[in-house]
């Protein structure tokens, strides 16, 4: 009897043994939650960006995953310094470190949707024309599987430099430039007194290229002692310049030739005749900024 009743214990719990590892396989397993997946695809600047000026990039980061996010997007952009992201449309508050800026895209991404800003990247007048610039941006989102950032690499190339050029004759200053204000070229007659003649760069980049400059000074005035630095005497009044590059980006070259007054001159006597030209400029067109009249007045 005791037999009989162990040999049906066993056998019941065989056919439970057996029967577990079926049920087990047709139990679903519980899914993984339902998550975001970005992607980030970029538009660099189609053509090159003038060192001084801005180029727009174009940054698209895509929802790939099944779920609207629920936080926020944290966007970083590395832009090379000196560069700098200057600007986002539509606006957003960029937050700027060493290498560039990020913003945020607020939580509320759906599935398949895209969040789109045109970036505009400035590049800074003191780059070399004709180089290129790489940076990358990434995409960090709290509920997305892949935390790498989505890197995606973009460059842009550098055009020629652009300076527009302004000349004139006086030491006044006025919003951080030199004016045409010749109140201060006078002179006794008889006496030895400098021009403070300038030529200025209003940008948008650093001058580069060969700048050649004509001086002529007043009538009854003649040129005396060693003239500006690279510029040549070509007559009595005449001075040749030719400068290796341009002034930098708001920055002005000085050359202050020095005259005699001629001694016959008398009091409130105004001299004419004093001109400043560039005569050079590839980087500018022409402009009427490349010429100014100065006179001296005898006092």
């Amino acid at each position: 009897m005791m037999r009989t009743v162990r040999a049906a214990a066993l056998a019941a719990l065989s056919v439970v043994l057996l029967a577990w590892p079926a049920q087990a396989g047709t139990t679903p397993l519980a899914a993984p939650p339902a998550t975001a997946q970005l992607s980030v695809e970029l538009c660099p600047p189609q053509g090159p960006v003038v060192p001084g000026e801005t180029g727009i990039l174009e940054v698209r980061v895509t929802n790939r995953g099944p779920e609207t996010t629920s936080d926020a997007t944290l966007v970083v952009v590395h832009f090379p310094s000196p560069g700098v992201v200057q600007s986002a449309e539509p606006p957003v508050t960029l937050t700027y470190f060493g290498t560039g800026s990020s913003y945020r895209i607020p939580a509320g991404l759906a599935p398949g949707a895209s969040s789109v800003e045109k970036l505009a990247l400035y590049v800074a007048p003191v780059t070399s024309p004709f180089t290129t610039i790489s940076g990358d941006v990434q995409a960090f989102y709290p509920g997305d599987p892949d935390q790498s950032g989505h890197t995606t690499p973009y460059s842009l190339t550098t055009a020629d430099t652009r300076a527009h050029f302004m000349v004139g004759a006086s030491s006044a200053w006025e919003g951080g430039h030199p004016v045409p204000q010749p109140g201060d070229l006078t002179g006794k007659p008889g006496a030895t007194i400098s021009l403070p003649l300038w030529v200025y760069n209003a940008g948008p980049s650093y001058s580069t290229h060969p700048v050649d400059i004509r001086i002529t000074t007043p009538e009854h005035t003649t040129l005396t002692g060693a003239p500006p630095y690279d510029c040549t005497a070509t007559g009595e009044r005449t001075l040749s310049c030719h400068l290796p590059t341009g002034p930098r980006y708001h920055d002005a070259v000085y050359l202050d030739p020095a005259v005699v007054i001629d001694p016959a001159t008398v009091a409130g006597q105004v001299l004419p005749g004093g001109t400043l030209d560039v005569v050079a400029a590839s980087e500018d067109c022409p402009s009427p900024d490349w010429h100014t009249d100065f006179v001296v007045t005898v006092n």
